[in-house]
């Protein structure tokens, strides 16, 4: 007997450390999964390590600033059949220079332009795609992943980091107030320093000089930031909208 799911999540960035974390956090809550990544090769490492049935979770490889891949997800998200869909836009990228942010006088266009699509333009298309489909269920759960370099102005991302994350937070609230009355809530997370993904990029050195900035001690994990995403996604937790939630470990107070 096939048992239609109640809810559907839709995971951009599947294959990195935080979001393997988040992709994890909803199948231990029986929910479908889309694992959306570019790379075919991390999905395929990421369903094997996971070892869940296929229903349970779809991968599925796409650009996330291409409209087209925006339009096969949906198509995707529909054939789950589920009741209450959820997006998590947690794709972005953060490019280096040998370990080290790019001052922003330093960064090429068409890198500026590259981290505009996938962090900014990514997440947009990705709510055109899908809130329709929530419209029609009168219920929706959007989170969008923005950075503690999107509260600071950024101490080790670049400035069009910043600049997408910061954007990010504003794409948040215009669509929460947009779809607020069909029963869609639309929040952000702004994760501080993450020990998986991103994190890798610098120097161990970085990381444990960064140590110093968080009172807690310690970098996050990519549980700290599955935890945030559980509670926004909650089917019961529809009066939550507009908001960013820090899980930095103490780094940023707003």
């Amino acid at each position: 007997m096939t048992i239609t799911p109640t809810r559907c999540a839709v995971v951009t960035g599947a294959a990195g450390g935080i979001g393997q974390g988040i992709v994890e956090s909803f199948l231990a809550t029986g929910d479908t999964v889309i694992a959306v990544d570019s790379a075919a090769e991390a999905l395929s490492t990421l369903r094997s390590k996971l070892g869940v049935d296929t229903n349970q979770l779809r991968t599925f490889q796409g650009d996330v600033t291409d409209p087209a891949s925006w339009a096969a997800i949906a198509a995707e998200t529909i054939a789950s059949e589920a009741k209450e869909i959820i997006l998590v836009n947690n794709a972005g990228i953060s490019p280096k220079r040998d370990g080290e942010r790019i001052p922003g006088v330093e960064v090429p266009y068409e890198e500026w332009s590259r981290v505009m699509d996938v962090n900014l333009t990514g997440p947009f298309l990705g709510i055109q795609a899908l809130a329709p489909l929530m419209k029609q269920a009168k219920f929706g759960r959007i989170i969008n992943m923005s950075s503690l370099a999107g509260r600071d102005g950024g101490r080790l991302g670049g400035v069009h980091y910043a600049a997408t994350k910061t954007g990010l937070l504003g794409v948040t609230r215009y669509f929460a107030r947009e779809l607020a009355p069909d029963g869609i809530t639309v929040n952000a997370i702004a994760p501080g320093r993450i020990g998986v993904g991103m994190v890798g990029t610098v120097s161990d050195e970085v990381n444990t000089a960064y140590l110093s900035r968080i009172p807690v001690g310690r970098l996050g994990s990519s549980s700290d930031v599955a935890q945030a995403v559980q509670y926004l996604a909650a089917s019961n937790n529809g009066f939550v909208t507009g908001v960013t939630v820090d899980v930095n470990g103490g780094s940023y107070m707003g």
